[in-house]
């Protein structure tokens, strides 16, 4: 499984194509929608492009409620281990 730092990259890049803020300029902890001033479209179409990025299959209201880089990259985390641990 690919560590936290590339799994937070990606999805820093996912919201810059999304929003045009530099990804560099993105902190792990910087509110979705305080820091960056995110509204519930550009949320919903982060959710999505992470839920692809990361081939998840997630529904869509799991997404809900994700306000971080580090939020979004916990799940991420989560449903990988899930995945590997139902193949092994």
């Amino acid at each position: 499984m690919m560590d936290i730092m590339e799994i937070k990259s990606r999805i820093k890049r996912v919201i810059a194509n999304i929003t045009n803020v530099p990804a560099e300029d993105i902190a792990d902890d910087a509110s979705f929608t305080e820091d960056l001033d995110l509204d519930s479209l550009s949320l919903l179409e982060i959710g999505v492009d992470v839920d692809y990025e990361f081939q998840l299959g997630l529904p869509e209201d799991a997404m809900r409620g994700l306000d971080s880089v580090n939020r979004t990259a916990e799940l991420v985390v989560t449903h990988l281990r899930e995945r590997e641990e139902q193949v092994a």
